[in-house]
């Protein structure tokens, strides 16, 4: 912002400097204790009389990074003022920042009066307009002025305020009795309004959340921001749903010494017994909490035997699916939530050239079920890994793998395994190392003990054998006139030799060199002469040589980036035994510099193995279609989510938004189908509403739902 100071110690010296050569402008200079310019006054005429210094004609004021012009000024030396007037603009950097017909500067006091005024922010484009305004140690003072960030000349909205004060240093505008208009209309009065004009973080009320639906009533929501310090800060939100309730949620944000961000979110909503019981709902409080950070270099040095550690929580805990929806945006978003499942992370390793250490935590949430105490947790996992390392012969090398895993729920058997694998592996390159080999008899040996069983019989399982693993691989690169190739092809053969397996073993324990198992992966890229890739190809084909089907299932995934602009996915698993496609993604992407548009197709089968680490469990059947295409002022937006099964729309919207400088506004339908947890299970509900996004630049921004 524009600092008039031109405050000066007393050892400065004020020199006149004449003219030595016509095309010389005559100017006075202020230097500091160092002989530095602080202070230049220049104008096409000088007159010097007593004690007064009258500049005519393009009277120029320079100061530090800034400069302002006049029609004439007049300096009085013996009382440190300048009077400036006649077309006084102040400038700084290229851009036009301060208006007025005359200006007052006490320089030695810092301070200035100015008539008529007109400031404006160059980084928020915000203008005030007054009769007059005083300036005194860095705060302007105004009376009876215009605030818009508008045309000056016909905004769209103004305040009209009677007093108003800007601190430049805190870059804070206040304001009192402020008459929000749109053109010349009062719409809104308010007592006092109080709002930073920067973009330094402090603490103050964001912009409201305004609404309305005919389910949930008129919505407000104030959000409070809190930074008390540079390295935390919050944002505190209370919100009331008239015809469902009220609550808060409240978001903390802390960043570290290694400029890591630990993000937490608390919320809670309670609903009306009126509203509880037209819906049905398991639950009247909806609450919940979530916290994310990931660090490394915890707790190590790079001295230290353990060189390197590190953490990561992505910890999520919440009463129902209806909580993501009461909270705030980001709430959802980064949350792990896959469908209906809810998954949450905490681990930690230490790392160093030979050792491995990690202790791992997983929980999942099945938010479609009033209740997970049937839910099998991982709480916690322990691991050991010894490094691979050398064994008394060149291409002889040897690892070691210990795990101990607690499974755990309130209801139903609890399992405890312990794990243990010792692979030792010859390597061998051949025909010039284009093929590499290796031959691996493995070790391996778990232990099952099982507790909490009240119903029926299980016995502790043990499971101890000796197997062998035979691996080919070939890495190629290959520069070609137009383009290159790498091609990576591997091939492992897994050998049973011996074991001894007693005891049960649930569905979600895995038995390793049981049987003969055959392995094929491919992968292969393709990149133009910049080294931009433009096609890469994965695929996977397993074979359980001893299995009734004997064919796994084929996984190929292809990306095609046909510019910057194109690409195109398709990941396709097939399964053999059903001869058909178990799960299949397909998707075509535009991103162009002012149109986004994407068509994608969703499938996976009943029959699909379940697999929660990487979310597949249940059916689906989606097509997918969206685009924004941006114009001069305007900006039109659809997208639909469609279940061709069931023939139905899950989701779909359409909308655009026009804006300008000052002035934002945008129309959106949408209609979506979401889940709530009634007291018979989870159930669709059909929300149809119509969304009015109205933002005045910078001062407010509010969205008007609408529903039937």
């Amino acid at each position: 912002m524009l600092k008039l100071k031109f405050g000066i110690s007393l050892s400065l010296a004020v020199l006149l400097l004449m003219p030595n050569i016509a095309q010389t402008r005559p100017s006075i200079q202020q230097f500091n204790s160092n002989q530095e310019a602080v202070f230049e006054f220049l104008a096409d005429d000088m007159e010097y009389s007593e004690s007064k210094v009258l500049g005519k004609g393009n009277a120029t004021i320079i100061n530090l990074d800034y400069f302002v012009t006049a029609n004439e000024a007049t300096y009085d030396t013996q009382n440190g003022e300048i009077t400036l007037s006649g077309n006084v603009n102040a400038y700084k950097g290229n851009a036009l920042y301060l208006k007025a017909q005359k200006v007052k500067i006490k320089m030695q006091q810092d301070y200035s009066f100015l008539e008529p005024f007109y400031l404006q922010d160059s980084m928020s484009g915000l203008w005030i307009d007054a009769k007059s305004a005083q300036y005194d140690k860095n705060v302007y003072q105004t009376q009876d002025s215009t605030i818009s960030t508008c045309s000056v000349n016909n905004p769209i909205w103004q305040l009209k305020v009677s007093k108003s004060q800007y601190d430049v240093n805190q870059e804070w505008l206040s304001v009192w009795n402020p008459r929000f208009c749109i053109y010349e209309m009062p719409v809104l009065y308010f007592p006092y309004l109080s709002f930073s004009l920067g973009y330094k973080r402090k603490s103050g009320l964001l912009y409201p959340k305004i609404g309305h639906s005919n389910d949930d009533g008129f919505l407000f929501s104030q959000p409070i921001f809190i930074a008390p310090q540079d390295w935390w800060d919050m944002t505190f939100a209370p919100q009331v749903r008239t015809k469902r309730g009220a609550g808060f949620y409240n978001e903390f944000r802390l960043i570290d010494d290694k400029d890591e961000i630990l993000w937490a979110n608390l919320g809670y909503f309670g609903d009306t017994n009126s509203y509880q019981n037209t819906y049905d709902l398991e639950n009247q409080e909806h609450f919940g909490f979530q916290l994310k950070y990931e660090r490394k270099d915890l707790l190590t040095k790079t001295q230290n035997y353990f060189y390197e550690d590190g953490i990561y929580a992505d910890i999520a805990q919440v009463k129902d699916i209806d909580y993501f929806r009461l909270t705030d945006e980001d709430a959802r978003r980064l949350a792990d939530l896959q469908g209906s499942l809810l998954t949450s992370r905490l681990n930690y390793f230490l790392k160093s050239e030979a050792d491995y250490v990690g202790v791992y935590g997983r929980y999942y949430s099945d938010l479609d079920k009033t209740s997970n105490a049937e839910t099998l947790q991982t709480l916690p996992q322990v691991q050991y890994h010894r490094q691979i390392d050398k064994l008394f012969l060149d291409n002889l090398y040897y690892s070691f793998d210990y795990q101990a895993k607690n499974f755990t729920r309130p209801i139903g058997y609890r399992a405890v395994q312990q794990e243990a694998q010792l692979p030792i592996i010859y390597t061998q390159s051949l025909l010039d190392d284009f093929v590499n080999i290796s031959a691996s008899p493995v070790f391996y040996a778990t232990q099952i003990n099982y507790s909490n069983v009240k119903q029926g019989h299980i016995e502790d399982g043990r499971y101890i054998t000796q197997h062998y693993q035979f691996k080919a691989n070939s890495d190629l690169v290959k520069q070609y006139e137009n383009f290159g190739h790498t091609l990576n092809l591997e091939t492992l053969y897994i050998l049973p030799g011996f074991d001894d397996q007693k005891g049960d073993f649930q569905g979600f324990f895995t038995l390793p060199g049981h049987r003969q198992e055959l392995h094929f992966n491919g992968s292969q890229y393709f990149y133009d002469l910049n080294h931009t890739l433009w096609l890469s190809h994965r695929i996977k084909q397993p074979f359980y040589l001893e299995d009734k089907h004997r064919v796994g299932e084929l996984e190929n995934e292809i990306q095609y980036f046909y510019n910057y602009e194109w690409s195109f996915l398709s990941s396709i698993f097939y399964s053999h035994q059903k001869a058909r496609i178990s799960e299949a993604t397909h998707q075509l992407r535009y991103d162009g510099e002012y149109l986004k548009a994407s068509f994608g197709h969703f499938f996976r089968d009943s029959f699909a193995g379940i697999d929660w680490n990487r979310g597949r469990f249940g059916k689906a059947n989606y097509l997918m279609a969206g685009f924004d295409k941006e114009f001069e002022n305007i900006d039109i937006f659809a997208s639909a989510g469609y279940d061709y099964k069931e023939r139905y729309f899950k989701t779909w919207q359409v909308g655009f938004e026009t804006s300008i400088r000052c002035f934002s506004f945008g129309v959106k339908y949408v209609s979506e189908i979401y889940p709530m947890l009634t007291t018979r299970g989870a159930e669709a509900r059909d929300d149809k509403y119509v969304l009015f996004t109205i933002k005045f630049i910078p001062l407010l921004s509010s969205d008007v739902k609408m529903g039937n």
